[in-house]
């Protein structure tokens, strides 16, 4: 029963939006209500009214670090919207890829994974998307598609949250990553036939097929290799950039097309000024660690630190301000676009609110670790098998790689010892779990809707997304056995 009261928060938000198709931010609102009831009235999971309000509080800070993502995404594809950008930039990759299966994969495995592992924060959902919605895709369909570039997570935002959870289980990051890329691989290969299937292309096509292997290969032996002998961080930017070059390469082998150049330049400046940003102060340290102490917000009581400048939401805004600049949009038009993208930030930032506040009440009042504890009972001799359950579920909670292994990475690496599993395989499927299942988390999920003009209607990429995840996680299970 205590577990059951444990997980109610969790199944009750979740059926709100799968079943009652309420909206992320009804059911996150719930969600949050219903975990500090429990946390108030059960003596189990009880908290004093000033806990609930500092778990609450520890929420909203974690909240203020993704909506200064959400700011800067929504403020940047309202500029490229309004600057006429993503119509030129569709164009262009329609005239440099023009065959749409090859294109379409080439986005996910390439373009998506290196802006999410240059950054992470679901950038490159956001970079993503407009892309997608120039090329002609329907919004949902759109997003659906970005959100599978989510499938090397474990290497996003310069790999931090694998290198937090080698150092949390005391084990080395870089054979921690390394056997991640196999428990990553069947997930990176049904990301990319289900790339194919929401983008409307053959599933039977031999040439689909072996464009779909061919890039999940070269994916994740990018990943294996860029982990084992340059740097586990720089791994994902290295493979993403693989990929696209790869795809371009062919392209061009095949068709010899030439892209149409006329305004090219202006509209693919503000992604430039992004990338370049973002790349030099991800991967020069000297860079990174001046721009991490200019307007440093630090509050050590709630483990908080928030880097005004060096934060990849200040790089979308300045890209969006080099965008009004280059795209000229006149100033009557950007006082149009300013109060379009702040409604749809806050409508965005109050559904992401919910859910990582009850997901932090859940962990205070010791409902997470009940759910955990539940499953490795459960499980017993074969609770290697239900490690991945764990991981997908702090990855469901916290949107976040990272976050899924500051939640249970110790408690999993205990329970590795106590049963004499192998450490390093265990860390890995914890990682790997938590990485994979983002692309379902409520979190994500209102970024996709966000960004696609689809908030308010999350149920309809929830339903498709979780399905995804958990047969992700249900793929890990075979690799296991041969680990």
């Amino acid at each position: 029963m205590l577990t059951v009261t444990a997980a109610a928060p969790l199944i009750l938000a979740t059926l709100a939006i799968l079943v009652a198709r309420q909206s992320a931010m009804r059911a996150g609102g719930l969600g949050l209500a219903v975990s500090i009831l429990i946390a108030a009235t059960v003596s189990a999971f009880h908290l004093q009214s000033d806990a609930i309000a500092d778990a609450v509080i520890d929420g909203l800070l974690t909240t203020a670090t993704v909506a200064y993502v959400l700011l800067g995404g929504v403020t940047l594809y309202w500029v490229l919207r309004g600057g006429g950008a993503l119509e030129r930039l569709g164009k262009a990759a329609a005239d440099a890829i023009p065959n749409p299966a090859q294109r379409v994969l080439v986005l996910v495995l390439g373009v998506s994974v290196f802006f999410e592992s240059a950054t992470g924060f679901g950038v490159g959902i956001i970079v993503t998307v407009p892309l997608l919605i120039a090329l002609g895709y329907p919004p949902a369909r759109a997003a659906l598609i970005a959100l599978l570039g989510q499938c090397a997570v474990p290497w996003g935002a310069l790999a931090i949250g694998t290198v937090l959870g080698a150092d949390l289980s005391e084990l080395p990051a870089r054979e921690t990553a390394i056997t991640a890329v196999w428990l990553s691989l069947p997930f990176i290969l049904l990301c990319a036939f289900a790339t194919l299937r929401f983008a409307g292309e053959s599933l039977t096509s031999v040439s689909n097929i072996l464009s779909a292997i061919a890039y999940s290969a070269l994916l994740a032996a990018t990943l294996w290799a860029s982990s084992a002998w340059i740097s586990v961080e720089l791994a994902g930017c290295i493979a993403g950039l693989a990929v696209a070059l790869a795809g371009l390469v062919l392209a061009r082998l095949r068709s010899k097309a030439r892209t149409d150049g006329h305004g090219l330049l202006a509209a693919a400046l503000p992604l430039f000024v992004l990338m370049a940003t973002l790349s030099l102060t991800r991967l020069v340290p000297a860079v990174g660690a001046f721009t991490s102490s200019l307007l440093r917000i630090d509050m050590p009581a709630y483990d908080f630190t928030l880097s005004i400048i060096h934060h990849p939401g200040f790089w979308m805004l300045l890209a969006a301000l080099a965008g009004i600049l280059c795209l000229r949009i006149p100033a009557t038009e950007v006082r149009l676009l300013v109060p379009q993208a702040l409604k749809q930030w806050s409508i965005a930032s109050l559904s992401v609110a919910g859910f990582i506040c009850f997901g932090h009440v859940m962990l205070h009042a010791g409902m997470t670790d009940r759910l955990a504890e539940t499953v490795a009972a459960a499980a017993g001799t074969a609770y290697l098998f239900a490690v991945p359950a764990v991981g997908g579920l702090g990855g469901f909670l916290t949107a976040s790689n990272a976050g899924s292994n500051a939640l249970f990475m110790a408690f999993q690496s205990t329970v590795a010892g106590r049963l004499a599993l192998d450490p390093i395989v265990v860390a890995a499927a914890q990682n790997a779990a938590g990485a994979n299942i983002t692309l379902a988390s409520p979190g994500r999920i209102v970024l996709a809707a966000s960004v696609s003009g689809l908030a308010g209607q999350e149920n309809q990429l929830m339903r498709p997304a979780l399905a995804l995840g958990i047969v992700g996680l249900l793929l890990m299970l075979p690799v296991l056995t041969l680990l």
